[in-house]
């Protein structure tokens, strides 16, 4: 945002109740209206009434969504973040983890989640501020720090059952496919599910449980046979995954069809770095998408990209035959569905490729694999 419209923004404010401008000079936008500004005492040319008025938190808050309204989203949140004005992302000023409201209205008032009747608040430009898991689609599941939640649409109010497909255009499963593109995690708020017996859930009214990474999402058959909105959402929190330390890698090894787990701060899995390390190495850095070949300080570059997902509910193996050796462009392209390869190893993407998979005598991909990452996201 260049000085000029940040002007202007202010200048918007002088028809509202809650600002009193003392304008001396030109009201024009533009450079005078900047040299203006700059004349100004440090009240920025407000009344003493409304300085002091301001000097009251909500009232500053008030202030300051006037001040950015009409900018683009990401415009408004750095220039709220910067002022620790509540945007409506992240954690609630006075409300810690662990909250306990009574009903959803009280979620409302609290600004918890600003709808009393919607399970996801956001849009497509925005991203997603909160979810609510309440067990209201049958396709939900949640295992406490990791929950796979389903998307809105398609669902019967009366019995609760998916007659109709979801998509990914509805307002808020667009909302959660932002989060997960700009990494800005949601509010996620548990209710009581005494019909399903969650052991997470609160044991009555509502309770917000934390900040959730958008991790990854997908499109599939859910227990009605309908297609439904999939996303899986970590907790936030400061843990590391441990890593095997293995050199010398002759060939590539078995890896595990069951991924172990280790315990840190939440259940995280553990992959097996000797074998990322050798698929890497077999294709000497190489990207089997697009050919690229990057080099930082003279070493090669890649990353090992699992074909199906490993963790729950994918269950994918850390095995060669499920690990393909990419940049770091057609990783993210490939695990977002902007990549997929057929049975015949051509490469469906709008993005620049070689047009057929790049494979070796030893490193044969499993073709299952590859139907079950395009069925994700088909």
């Amino acid at each position: 945002m260049d000085d000029d419209a940040a002007v202007l923004q202010v200048l918007r404010l002088k028809q509202s109740p809650l600002v009193d401008f003392q304008f001396a000079g030109t009201t024009q936008a533009g450079a005078e209206s900047a040299r203006w500004l700059d004349q100004q005492d440090p009240l920025l040319g407000l009344t003493d009434e409304a300085y002091h008025l301001l000097s009251e938190r909500e009232n500053f808050d008030e202030f300051a969504r006037l001040a950015v309204k009409g900018l683009t989203s990401q415009q408004s949140l750095v220039i709220l973040e910067y002022f620790n004005v509540f945007s409506g992302f992240g954690e609630v000023p006075g409300v810690p983890v662990g909250a306990v409201f009574k009903d959803r209205a009280s979620l409302v008032e609290h600004r918890v989640h600003i709808n009393t009747q919607w399970g996801i608040i956001g849009t497509r430009d925005r991203g997603a501020e909160s979810v609510v898991v309440s067990g209201g689609y049958e396709d939900d599941k949640d295992y406490g720090d990791l929950i796979i939640y389903t998307g809105h649409g398609g669902r019967d109010q009366d019995t609760g059952k998916q007659v109709d497909h979801q998509s990914f255009d509805a307002r808020g499963n667009a909302a959660l496919v932002t989060s997960h593109v700009t990494g800005v995690p949601v509010r996620v708020i548990r209710g009581a599910d005494a019909k399903r017996k969650n052991s997470h859930a609160p044991s009555y009214g509502y309770r917000y449980d934390g900040l959730f990474q958008v991790e990854s999402f997908w499109q599939g058959p859910g227990q009605s046979g309908f297609r439904v909105c999939c996303y899986r959402l970590v907790k936030v929190s400061e843990s590391t995954a441990g890593w095997d330390v293995v050199t010398d890698v002759a060939s590539l090894p078995s890896g595990n069809v069951e991924p172990g787990r280790t315990r840190v701060t939440r259940s995280q899995i553990r992959r097996a770095r000797a074998l990322s390390l050798a698929v890497k190495e077999l294709h000497d850095y190489r990207c089997q998408i697009c050919d690229a070949r990057l080099t930082i300080k003279g070493l090669g570059y890649a990353q090992g990209a699992h074909i199906r997902p490993v963790g729950q509910p994918h269950s994918g193996t850390d095995t060669p035959d499920n690990l393909l050796c990419l940049c770091p462009n057609c990783h993210v392209l490939f695990d977002n569905g902007e990549i997929v390869v057929n049975d015949d190893l051509t490469i469906v993407s709008s993005q620049p490729n070689r047009g057929l998979l790049r494979t070796s005598h030893d490193h044969v991909i499993n073709l299952d694999h590859l139907r079950y990452h395009r069925d994700l996201f088909r």
